[in-house]
């Protein structure tokens, strides 16, 4: 039987026997705990031992269909440079007739919505809402360059290797692109976008017969990028009535999709935003000639309708079923070689493992028969690093299995902690993690768990385990912010990376 069953029929196995503990116990236990005390036959105590800690580099995550996805260009004096682009199909527009676009029909504005993670204020600015963008790392005041060309690589839904598997992306799968943007630009998050002006023109492609105004007045602002009109006249007007726009597999096999690239300016020091790209899309608006057929008078009677009548339509192209991100991580300028503190940044980006008990000490350890009443691992933060975007959560798992530590399943995340602590000045301090019963297992002389390295990483949503039986740790990483540690080395002196082991034995 494999470590990963044994440990899960363990953690089951808790589970159970606590349920059971707490229903027959529920009557007696403020007693026993009384007489315990009372009785001094407890010595309680306990001893702090070093740990090993060393920085981990992490090559590439699974960055494909994730939940959310990082746009922008970020430079960080301790971590180096990150650019993180966005890889997406597009899906087929919801089609009545068939994909025409009429007689005299005029492209009047191409444009990639994607919408912000906002919060709504309750102030208005000239009768129009305000809103603040969400999950914006580094200085939103200061821009990067944004250019969307035609992705030129086919995503696969399968896995190439084992189409019975779907394909996986990682952040560092480099993409094909078209040579000529459908758009460049400077860019920088802009709350206020909420409002887009569409003209609508005649068939000259001068003359303005109309302009509509698209306002976001409940919904989130988002990002609109007005796309080249004639390369998508060619991509996508020049050849309705194909065979290319019959079905999504056509489609996606001509049009492979959207490479939304950033990349820096004069100043690297700019920002990443993430995104949600559920409701993100291309929209093509454009306008033709139609009759208006016979229409009715006052009376009611038949009279023929207006010849060559201008009208106005749009086709929208949702992003498609899979989407990735790039993450181009340069660590030329980065301090994260050469040293004995901890680099831990999600998005890719770095990690840690902390190798606890010696064999030494753990053989003596095993034969106290403590009862380990408290296990906690501290990691104190380099407060003299430049970095100052840390992360408000730290994930330890097993590193070796990748599995969740026994304490993350039996007591919840609250108890097992990696919460940022913050100093009496309210500047990052240290984390926490609450072992207690991995601890106690290791130690157990009759039937002790094996000991395994931890891993350390920047907490992701996905890190939480659903249920009992999801043990599993899942690599994907979509959080930019990192933090520097001290780690294990004894020039640290108090803040160095620490386990105190509390524990109570019978007195003799």
């Amino acid at each position: 039987m494999t470590t990963k069953v044994v440990n899960l029929i363990k953690y089951i196995s808790l589970s159970a026997f606590v349920f059971l503990a707490i229903i027959s116990c529920e009557k007696t236990i403020d007693n026993v705990g009384v007489n315990l005390v009372n009785n001094n036959n407890f010595n309680s105590s306990s001893i702090t031992t070093d740990v090993i800690a060393e920085n981990k580099n992490i090559d590439k995550v699974p960055i494909s269909n994730l939940g959310q996805f990082l746009l922008g260009v970020y430079n960080d004096a301790e971590f180096g440079k990150l650019k993180a682009s966005i890889i997406t199909q597009l899906a087929l527009p919801t089609i009545g007739e068939g994909y025409t676009y009429g007689t005299n029909s005029k492209i009047d504005s191409v444009l990639i919505s994607i919408p912000y993670q906002a919060t709504k204020l309750d102030n208005y600015s000239n009768g129009r809402p305000q809103f603040s963008i969400d999950s914006v790392i580094g200085n939103s005041d200061n821009e990067f360059k944004l250019s969307v060309y035609e992705l030129k690589t086919f995503l696969n839904t399968l896995d190439p290797n084992d189409p019975s598997k779907p394909a996986i992306y990682y952040s560092d799968k480099v993409f094909d692109k078209g040579n000529t943007a459908l758009y460049s630009g400077n860019f920088k998050i802009n709350p206020n976008d909420t409002v887009s002006y569409i003209k609508r023109y005649m068939p000259d492609g001068v003359t303005v017969f109309d302009i509509d105004t698209l306002k976001t007045t409940t919904k989130s602002p988002s990002i609109h990028i007005p796309l080249d009109e004639n390369q998508i006249k060619q991509l996508f007007v020049d050849t309705a009535g194909t065979s290319e726009f019959e079905t999504l597999d056509n489609f996606q096999h001509i049009f492979r999709g959207l490479y939304i690239e950033a990349d820096e300016l004069v100043n690297p020091n700019s920002h990443l935003v993430s995104l949600n790209l559920a409701k993100a899309n291309m929209t093509i608006f454009y306008s033709d000639d139609e009759d208006e057929g016979e229409t009715q008078d006052l009376n009611g009677n038949g009279v023929e309708g207006e010849q060559g009548v201008r009208v106005k339509h749009e086709y929208v192209f949702p992003f498609g079923t899979i989407k990735s991100n790039y993450l181009d991580r340069d660590l030329t300028n980065s301090k994260q070689s050469g040293t004995d503190k901890l680099y831990v940044q999600g998005a890719a980006g770095s990690m840690a493992t902390i190798a606890i008990l010696g064999a030494e000490d753990l053989d003596a350890l095993k034969q106290n028969q403590w009862l380990i009443t408290d296990a906690s691992l501290t990691l104190y933060v380099d407060q003299n690093a430049s970095s100052n975007i840390v992360p408000e959560r730290l994930f330890l798992y097993n590193f070796d299995d990748n599995l969740q530590l026994k304490d993350m399943i039996t007591e919840g995340k609250s108890s097992f902690g990696g919460d940022l602590v913050l100093d009496e000045n309210g500047n990052p301090y240290k984390y926490v993690f609450k072992i207690t019963d991995y601890i106690s297992d290791v130690l157990n002389e009759n039937d002790p768990a094996p000991v395994y390295k931890l891993g350390l990483k920047v907490f992701n949503p996905t890190d939480d385990p659903t249920n009992f039986l999801d043990t599993k740790i899942k690599d994907f990483s979509w959080t930019p912010k990192g933090v520097v540690l001290y780690g294990s080395d004894a020039s640290f002196q108090d803040k160095k990376a620490t386990l105190k082991i509390s524990y109570s034995e019978l007195n003799n």
